[in-house]
């Protein structure tokens, strides 16, 4: 019997697949963690708990999870916004503030469901699916201009606005003397505004010191300027995208031959030149070519109009060398590339100052890019290196676009692979030095790849692949990384690269799956670092769901977030009763409701209201306290005092009277989509900020998020839990209840930690390994950093002795280690040596676990 010292320094493969449990030879296995449940791995090996996220806003008529589309919109250098595209409608948020919506888009939920989208400046341009379906921009503007008709407290007064309180905009300044501020203002410069009345408004330098009224932010005036004017700048529309010239296509070709025909010229420049069509043979000329090309005897031009089969007009781009007729077999007829009657472009994207597009229905691969500087031009008859470029890549099968993605290269993903523009040139594509070359046979199926850290990462089906980049070889090498975590990715609705600019190193790819679950994969190449944890939304009452993701280049990120929250429904009187029997058989007591219909095969939140005397009971109910019902039929239903016991069906309330005048609320819980925020401010989910100015109090007003729900807080630094009741939540410690000045409300997260079955390598062979030999694990050590609470194996985590603990103040987070006398038997495979759980409103982070081993 040896005794042997073993440790594991390093999580950052995440959590691996049970596949994974039995392959204690490979490097993944002693770097990676069996259970990583909210977890997120840092670069330099630790794991710790994952992100919060802060309640935004709840969106106002979502009912499901597949007709909309989410985005992120950088406006130019001045803010972010959040776009939420439904069936016929756009909703534009600010700092999570609704800011405008607009209508009439014309979109349907599956097109919704499937929009295509590019930033370009100022321009948020989308492309959807169907043959009529024309790309559309959305575009800002400003509103009418605002009188300033003073100044107050060092705010501004605006003469006939109509803000609501809380509303953030983005506004400009100009007239003949801007307010004098400190710091000063700026004409066309744009600045954003706090409405603080009807008619007084806070200005500051971004939008998030104006959400938040940041102390000490806001500019402070001095004076109202000489006939000075506010500009709201939040007139917003969606429209067709307006093109001045479309790629051509000749679509005939293959079905008809104009080797027999003659083109005649009636000028060899300018516009409105007639060309005479003349000889044997069939034309096909009519309105669908004007806007197309004609090509031959030296010239280019477009096709202005069509006055017959036989006769069209053109405007010269280059001039024909003669007058004379130019033979068929040297020409080239062709329509526009797009239109209502061969589809329009279903992909976009943008790149090197060129707008992009892709994949009509006439067309499902062809690649098309804008000229230089003008998103509107993608006439492609002359090839100077500005010009527009027109592509169709093949690879011996049928192909077509399904996303475009710019990164070093230009990437474009078919239904056969990867094609990129050329890799060894670092100059821009041209249309003559542009071509798309296949890389790979990987195909991305559903979601857009995401590029993040040297790499393009691409789903297809439930496998990740890693597309690296390799400056030596100039090109894309492939690697499926989800291997090790394959378990983790089922069923990909959505993904976004996030770069979290507040930890070191770490860039990650969100991927939501179906079931609302979502794989975490981070990385970071230049230290080894790949790997991915599962993260889960949770709530006591009903269910949550990630739904979408997207994120800014400033290091933020917002969710789309599915809840189930509790509503009380109208009051239902209270009739009968039914007392407990003891049996056999035990039959529990009930009360009755007339058609209160509460599910038989669930459990559901129930207040009691009276205006005589509540049903009489053991234990006795009350007003304003939330119980637990589960139907027995359509009119009667058992009561319970908490939601445990009605889900186990044990310790219902016996009732000895139905009372006088009561009646009972029930609260189902119904979907709301909410948009909540990334954050590392908190560790809760959904997590409501307050700040009472200075004035405690121990009663928060929330809304009703959290009605019926288990809550856990932070208050002035400390931990508490509690249940919202009626739109509020109490903090009480011991019973008491606490004033608190400025803390967080939310969903707790729960976070999991659990080792892969301890191995160590046995003698000088990699393989040798003692996985499956008995061992006999006497003592543990745990190394954590930046950590409050949390259990290991249900007992508390003390990081400090009981004498050197802050008695009264707020915890600190802190580092240290915990030393565990395990003594566990001498088969552990099955029988995990440690988890560590943690569900505290604060972080947890492991450095390491420390074994001593008896083998």
């Amino acid at each position: 019997m040896s005794y042997e010292l073993w440790s594991q320094d390093v999580f950052s493969k995440g959590e691996l697949s049970p596949y994974m449990y039995a392959r204690a030879t490979v490097n993944e296995y002693g770097l990676g963690l069996k259970v990583a449940q909210n977890v997120l791995t840092y670069p330099t090996g630790a794991a710790g708990k994952r992100f919060g996220t802060l309640f935004n806003t709840g969106l106002p008529g979502q009912t499901a999870t597949d007709n909309l589309y989410f985005q992120t919109f950088q406006y130019v250098n001045e803010c972010v916004y959040q776009l939420v595209f439904l069936p016929d409608l756009v909703l534009i948020y600010l700092e999570g503030i609704l800011q405008a919506t607009v209508s009439g888009t014309g979109l349907s939920a599956s097109q919704v469901f499937n929009i295509s989208s590019t930033v370009l400046g100022t321009i948020f341009r989308i492309a959807y699916p169907g043959l009529t379906n024309h790309p559309k921009d959305l575009k800002r503007a400003p509103n009418s201009g605002l009188n300033i008709t003073g100044f107050t407290s060092g705010t501004l007064v605006i003469g006939a606005a109509t803000f609501t309180i809380g509303q953030v905009f983005p506004v400009q300044f100009s007239g003949s003397a801007l307010p004098t501020s400190t710091p000063a203002l700026g004409k066309s410069i744009t600045y954003f505004m706090l409405a603080l009345s009807a008619t007084t408004v806070a200005i500051f330098s971004n939008p998030t010191d104006a959400k938040y009224n940041t102390p000490g932010a806001a500019f402070v005036f001095s004076d109202a300027g000489t006939s000075a004017v506010l500009t709201v700048q939040n007139t917003w529309s969606i429209a067709n995208s307006v093109f001045k010239n479309l790629p051509i296509y000749d679509f005939n070709s293959a079905t008809t031959s104009y080797d027999a025909l003659t083109f005649t010229p009636s000028a060899v420049t300018g516009t409105g030149v007639t060309i005479t069509v003349s000889g044997a043979g069939y034309t096909p000329l009519d309105s669908s070519y004007v806007g197309g090309a004609f090509i031959g005897g030296g010239g280019t031009s477009r096709i202005t109009a069509v006055a017959s089969a036989t006769s069209f007009t053109v405007s010269i781009q280059t001039p024909f060398d003669a007058t004379t007729p130019i033979q068929g077999s040297l020409a080239l007829l062709a329509e526009p590339a797009w239109s209502d009657t061969r589809g329009w472009p279903q992909v976009c994207s943008s790149y090197q100052n060129r707008s992009l597009f892709a994949n009509t229905l006439s067309l499902p691969n062809g690649f098309y890019a804008s000229v230089i500087n003008d998103y509107t031009d993608f006439g492609d008859l002359t090839t100077d290196d500005d010009d527009a470029i027109s592509w169709y890549p093949s690879s011996g099968d049928v192909n077509f676009i399904r996303f475009i993605v710019p990164y070093r290269s230009l990437t474009v993903h078919t239904n056969t692979g990867i094609y990129s523009s050329p890799l060894s040139d670092i100059a821009a594509i041209t249309p003559s030095n542009f071509t798309l070359q296949l890389q790979d046979s990987t195909p991305a199926d559903v979601l857009l790849p995401q590029a993040i850290d040297n790499q393009v990462l691409v789903l297809s089906g439930d496998d990740a692949h890693q597309m690296l980049w390799d400056g030596i070889n100039n090109a894309y090498t492939s690697d499926i990384v989800s291997v090790p975590s394959e378990h983790l990715i089922r069923n990909p609705m959505d993904e976004t690269a996030f770069a979290d600019l507040r930890r070191a190193g770490s860039r990650y790819v969100f991927i939501i799956n179906a079931m609302g679950s979502m794989a975490i994969f981070q990385t970071l190449i230049s230290q080894s670092v790949a790997g991915f944890t599962p993260a889960i939304m949770e709530q006591s009452y009903g269910h949550a769901m990630f739904i979408q993701a997207a994120s800014s280049s400033d290091g933020r990120c917002w969710f789309v977030i599915r809840r189930e929250i509790a509503a009380a429904q109208s009051p239902i009187a209270i009739t009968a009763f039914s007392p407990y029997v003891a049996g056999p058989p035990i039959v529990l007591s009930t009360l009755t409701a007339v058609a209160s219909n509460l599910p038989t095969d669930d459990v559901t939140a129930i207040t009691f209201t009276t205006t005589g005397t509540l049903p009489a009971s053991t234990p006795a109910i009350s007003i304003s306290t939330y119980y637990w019902a589960v139907g027995v039929t359509t009119d009667t239903f058992n009561v319970y005092l908490s939601q445990e016991d009605a889900l186990a069906g044990v310790n219902a309330i016996a009732f000895t009277s139905a009372g006088t005048s009561s009646n009972v609320i029930t609260w189902p819980v119904a979907a709301q989509y909410n948009l909540e925020e990334l954050t590392q401010d908190t560790y809760l989910d959904c997590a409501s900020y307050f700040n009472n100015n200075g004035s405690p109090t121990s009663t928060i007003t929330t809304g009703n998020l959290y009605n019926a729900q288990e809550v856990a807080m932070v208050g002035d630094g400390f931990g508490f839990t509690a249940e919202g009741i009626n739109n509020q939540v109490t903090f009480v410690a011991h019973g008491i209840t606490t004033p608190v000045n400025e803390g967080y409300i939310g969903f707790p997260i729960h976070t999991i930690i659990e080792p892969m079955p301890l191995s160590m390598a046995n003698g000088s062979n990699a393989k040798n390994t003692t996985l499956t030999k008995p061992k006999h694990i006497r003592t543990m050590r745990f190394m954590f950093n930046n950590t409050i609470g949390g259990q290991i194996n249900g007992v508390d985590i003390a990081l400090n002795p009981f004498n050197q603990a802050n008695i009264g103040l707020p915890p600190i987070p802190e580092r240290g280690f915990v030393e565990l006398f395990i003594n566990k038997g001498w088969d552990d495979f099955n029988n995990p040596s440690y988890t560590i759980t943690h569900s505290d409103p604060f972080n947890i982070e492991l450095l390491g676990a420390f074994y001593s081993v008896e083998i």
